[in-house]
């Protein structure tokens, strides 16, 4: 095997670079920092905290902050700075929860947030492609089988698709079969309609964990769902679909 093909067999990864890791702990503990030091400019807010605060996860009981209360001057401002730039440490690792890594390789797609998703096989993955900021994968019956929101670049996700013979287009090949879904219209079984309904909610109240779940409730209905602000639209998935040409 020549070196040109074990580099096509290699997993091509798309992950943020090193200058998003560096603006991370760098931005984050700074702002902490400072955000530290214009706090102890401001004389006698510790002790005007209310007692629900002190009941928050990570915040000083009400001793420690009596404590820094009768703190002033540079100590003040030492003590607060350390804490802020800990706190922004401690975002800072928390980020890399919500990193998306996308690991693309000749017998399958990895797509994972903080280290946690699903392998998608070849034979599973149809077309690729940007929806806004959502990652699509459809599969040869059209439906969905991963969607991801990420911020990595068109440009990049394609190159990696096509680099093992992905079919990557640039917008969604089934757009035109999507319509607004009105509660009660024909063409949708008791079942999906009542997904729908529940998803609508979820919508309006911004919850976004209870979206994702009934969308994949949705999906093993057959519905593909996508939204537009507040408002839902559905196609059906095309059951023996071998994808585009």
């Amino acid at each position: 095997m020549s070196r040109a093909e074990q580099a096509t067999n290699r997993p091509t990864v798309v992950r943020d670079g090193a200058v998003a890791h560096v603006l991370l702990w760098t931005c984050f503990p700074l702002l902490g920092a400072a955000a530290g030091w214009v706090l102890s400019m401001v004389p006698g807010w510790l002790a005007a905290l209310p007692e629900w605060v002190h009941a928050l996860p990570m915040v000083p009981g009400r001793e420690q902050v009596d404590l820094l209360a009768g703190l002033d001057g540079p100590v003040l401002t030492a003590v607060l700075s350390a804490v802020g730039l800990g706190a922004g440490a401690l975002l800072a690792l928390l980020s890399y929860g919500d990193m998306v890594v996308v690991e693309v390789g000749d017998g399958g797609v990895r797509i994972t947030r903080g280290g946690k998703g699903p392998e998608i096989g070849r034979d599973r993955v149809g077309t690729v492609f940007l929806d806004g900021k959502d990652l699509v994968v459809l599969g040869p019956d059209t439906a969905e089988a991963a969607r991801e929101r990420t911020d990595h670049g068109a440009g990049r996700l394609r190159a990696a698709f096509e680099a093992h013979g992905y079919r990557w287009r640039d917008g969604d090949p089934h757009a035109d079969e999507f319509q607004r879904w009105v509660d009660g219209m024909p063409g949708l079984e008791q079942h999906a309609q009542a997904v729908l309904r529940a998803r609508r909610t979820a919508l309006e109240s911004g919850d976004a964990d209870d979206c994702a779940e009934l969308r994949g409730e949705l999906a093993r209905l057959g519905v593909v769902v996508r939204e537009e602000g507040k408002r839902q639209y559905w196609r059906p998935v095309r059951r023996g679909a071998v994808g585009e040409g």
